[in-house]
C-alpha cells in the first residue's frame, strides 16, 4: 500500500463511524476532540459512553441512514464485528476516505497510533505488522523525549516569533535559533526549567541585533 504521513484539519469535517467495539470507540473519540461532527451507527454501546459522545456533540443513527451519511461525510471508519459487512461498507465508500478496521486493503486512510508528549504530537505505523511492536515503540519514545525538550520547543516558538519582527532574512533567523539552542546560558536555564528566564534573556539578545 503506498501511503505517506499527513496532519489533517478534522474540523467541522464529516465523519462516520460504523461499529463501536474497541476500535470504532477510539476512532470516534478522537475526531471528536479534532472537532468533527461524528455521526455513529452502532447496534450497541455502553450507556456512558454513548452520554460521553453525545455530551461532545456527536449523533447517533440507525441502518437505515447508512447510504445518506455516507454522501454526506468526509471519512468512512467502518469497524464493525462483522469482516463481511465491513467490505460492503467499504466498498460502497470506496469514492470516500475510507478506514476499515478489519481489511487495511479496503482503506485509502490510516489512522496511527498517535499520542502527545507536550506540545509534540507523535504517530506510529507499522505496515500493519505488528500493533503490538508500535506499542513498545511508543513507551520507548515516550521515554527519550523529555520536559527539557518539550521546554526548547517552547522556546524556539517565542524565538521565532521575536524575529520575525526584527530579521528579514529567513537564513539569518535560521542561524539565530541555532545559536540559541547551543547557548550555554539558555541550556542551563531550560535544564533549570526556568523557561520564562529563558526567554527574557533570548528576547535581549535579538534586540541587540538592530
Amino acid at each position: 500500500m503506498t501511503v505517506t504521513s499527513l496532519f489533517l484539519d478534522m474540523e467541522e469535517k464529516n465523519v462516520l463511524i460504523v461499529g463501536t467495539g474497541q476500535v470504532g470507540i477510539r476512532r470516534a473519540r478522537r475526531f471528536l476532540d479534532a472537532g468533527a461532527y461524528v455521526s455513529i451507527i452502532t447496534h450497541g454501546i455502553d450507556y456512558d459512553i454513548k452520554e460521553e459522545f453525545i455530551n461532545k456533540g456527536a449523533v447517533f443513527y440507525s441502518d437505515n441512514a447508512l447510504d445518506e451519511l455516507i454522501k454526506k461525510c468526509d471519512l468512512v471508519v467502518v469497524a464493525t464485528d462483522n469482516m463481511e459487512l465491513n467490505r460492503e461498507i467499504s466498498l460502497k465508500a470506496h469514492d470516500k476516505l475510507v478506514n476499515c478496521a478489519s481489511d487495511i486493503s479496503l482503506s485509502n486512510v490510516i489512522v496511527p497510533s498517535t499520542f502527545n508528549i507536550g506540545s509534540v504530537t507523535i504517530s506510529l505505523y507499522t505496515n500493519s505488522k505488528s500493533p503490538l511492536m508500535a506499542k513498545q515503540l511508543r513507551k520507548k519514545i515516550q521515554s527519550i523525549i523529555t520536559e527539557t525538550d518539550i521546554l526548547f520547543i517552547e522556546l524556539q516558538e517565542y524565538v521565532r516569533y521575536l524575529l520575525k519582527k526584527h530579521v528579514s532574512s529567513q537564513d539569518d533567523r535560521k542561524e539565530f535559533m541555532i545559536h540559541v539552542n547551543e547557548d550555554e546560558i539558555v541550556q542551563k536555564l531550560i535544564e533549570e526549567g526556568k523557561l520564562d528566564e529563558a526567554k527574557k534573556y533570548v528576547k535581549c539578545l535579538i534586540e541587540k541585533i538592530n
